[in-house]
């Protein structure tokens, strides 16, 4: 029998890492970069994330008080920390890997393999506490809930900032290869925060069941609560973001394929100097 930890771990771990596997094996492109990214959103973004978004909860409660501390930090500085922390990972292996980066589809990849990384971590979090609180039906529960039908919310988040990035990749000199990654980020965050404040709120509030204002939650959700309610929430909150998404990458495969055939300094800009040198 595995001890709780063990369980814990495994339970946080396998959804994301399976959803990576799925993905990489779809992604045409070296798998070095692929590896790379879910690394940093696992080692890097999700570990600097915790420490700053506490620092800045504490400095925003202090200055607002305590309701409005929260609400800022849960829909507005907690979403741009974590989307700036999950873009970086894009951007750094976008000037390190040019190769990796040939545009908004493989940006968007990689973007997806951060978010999933960074999954792991916060789904360890979340689920050892519902584990703590309701033993092994809490956690199972969690599984369901934020392993299964949210587990692909960051890996959306950072996909659209991702795309912005790989986008700029083949854009020409301009104000737009700047504008772009930062509307991209800007739609990441605010996909974020719309995930935070509401369907955070939505998912709360459909498994608490309570029969009427003031009431304590049911012990168990009913069935139709799990298996309906909050799928319908999870899809309402992430349509926008995965449409938005979708229609980019649509447009962006579009233009790419009327793009003459790359030769001289535009192939170096496609796949990268030789060498590793951009």
């Amino acid at each position: 029998m595995l001890d709780a930890a063990t369980l814990i771990l495994l339970v946080s771990v396998a959804p994301p890492l399976l959803c990576a596997l799925l993905l990489g094996s779809l992604h045409r492109g070296p798998s070095g970069p692929a590896a790379l990214a879910l690394s940093w959103g696992g080692a890097v973004a999700a570990l600097v994330a915790a420490p700053l978004n506490d620092r800045l909860l504490a400095v925003l409660v202090a200055e607002a008080g305590e309701a409005w501390g929260q609400a800022m930090a849960t829909g507005a500085s907690a979403p741009l920390v974590e989307e700036l922390l999950k873009g970086l990972g894009v951007l750094l292996l976008l000037v390190l890997r040019p190769d990796a980066v040939r545009g908004a589809r493989d940006g968007a990849f990689l973007g997806a393999m951060v978010g999933l990384g960074f999954e792991m971590v916060e789904n360890r979090h979340y689920l050892t506490l519902a584990a703590v609180q309701a033993g092994a039906a809490g956690l199972w529960q969690g599984l369901w809930v934020r392993g299964v039908l949210g587990g692909l919310k960051h890996a959306l988040f950072a996909a659209i900032t991702g795309a912005g990035l790989g986008w700029a990749r083949l854009a020409p000199r301009g104000r737009r290869r700047l504008v772009v990654p930062l509307g991209a980020l800007g739609a990441a965050v605010v996909q974020h925060g719309v995930w935070n404040v509401v369907a955070s709120q939505a998912i709360t509030d459909a498994l608490c069941s309570t029969p009427g204002p003031g009431a304590a939650c049911q012990p168990a959700p009913p069935a139709s609560a799990l298996f309906l309610t909050v799928p319908l929430i999870v899809a309402f909150c992430m349509a926008p973001g995965a449409i938005g998404l979708w229609t980019a990458l649509r447009r962006s495969g579009a233009r790419a394929a009327n793009l003459p055939p790359a030769t001289g300094e535009t192939n170096r800009r496609l796949h990268g100097a030789p060498h590793g040198q951009g």
